[in-house]
């Protein structure tokens, strides 16, 4: 479950090849979308695009309104209509906390610190003979500083991403009044998105990861906190709605890889 914010929703619906779904196509999934964007306190139900990839994905794009929320083949597919209304939840909290504009703040700073960074570094090697020829005093505190600052800025970047995947996670809880469907769809994501190897080699443990380079929490953490939450009574259309695990009829083929790996 991740919130794209670096490109233009536009494009990231393109690169992934996403189509729209209509209320036609997936009836008890777009029924369960509006609700849960009615319930938030959201103006204008998002969009919904399918993703035609088995990967297990969901991401929220845009801001001011128009957003959209895409959800992959391979998400459909594995989750039942309780695990799905806790992973739409999640990305209709990200658009009602705006989590799409603080990441696209919190990218744009990122970026300038680089492009400072860098200006000091070409300031420097332009400055370097005349601090070699004469007896110029450089502020080597600053320059350092200014050398680890985008490494810094990246790293509070991640630590943020982190805190609002917590905070979207609790909000979908408060909104579904379910914790288990959540915990029940990270479960399932968190086994399925492990490549062979991983299920061969290490089938109850994944690769490790440094937490502070991840953009998500680690999947036991994000569990351990949910299953801390007070359980509250399903609402009558999440608890009787089911998930009809057929995509629209135009984007059964299976996705084409191509030759970059994508």
């Amino acid at each position: 479950l991740t919130t794209a914010s670096r490109f233009s929703p536009k494009i990231i619906l393109y690169l992934y090849r996403a189509q729209r779904i209509t209320s036609e196509q997936l009836k008890p999934l777009s029924e369960i979308l509006e609700w849960l964007a009615g319930h938030s306190g959201l103006s204008k139900t998002p969009q919904l695009y399918y993703i035609p990839s088995r990967t297990m994905l969901a991401f929220s794009v845009g801001m001011t309104g128009e957003t959209s929320v895409g959800v992959s083949h391979g998400l459909i597919q594995q989750l039942n209509g309780r695990e799905m209304a806790g992973v739409l939840a999640h990305e209709i909290s990200h658009i009602h906390s705006h989590d799409l504009w603080v990441m696209a703040m919190a990218d744009a700073i990122s970026r300038i610190t680089s492009l400072m960074a860098l200006t000091a570094y070409l300031m420097v090697m332009l400055y370097l003979p005349l601090i070699l020829l004469e007896d110029t005093s450089v502020p080597w505190l600053l320059l350092f500083i200014l050398m680890f600052a985008p490494n810094i800025s990246a790293l509070m970047q991640l630590a943020l991403s982190r805190t609002r995947e917590f905070h979207a996670d609790m909000q979908a809880v408060q909104l579904t009044g379910d914790p288990q469907g959540l915990i029940s769809a990270l479960t399932k994501i968190e086994h399925y998105q492990k490549t062979w190897i991983e299920q061969l080699l290490l089938p109850s443990m994944r690769v490790p990861y440094p937490s502070l380079l991840r953009t998500h929490p680690i999947p036991e953490q994000r569990i351990e906190r949910l299953q801390k939450m007070e359980q509250h009574p399903h609402s009558a259309l999440l608890r009787e709605q089911a998930i009809e695990h057929n995509p629209p009829e135009a984007s059964r083929r299976a996705p084409r890889r191509h030759i970059s790996g994508l």
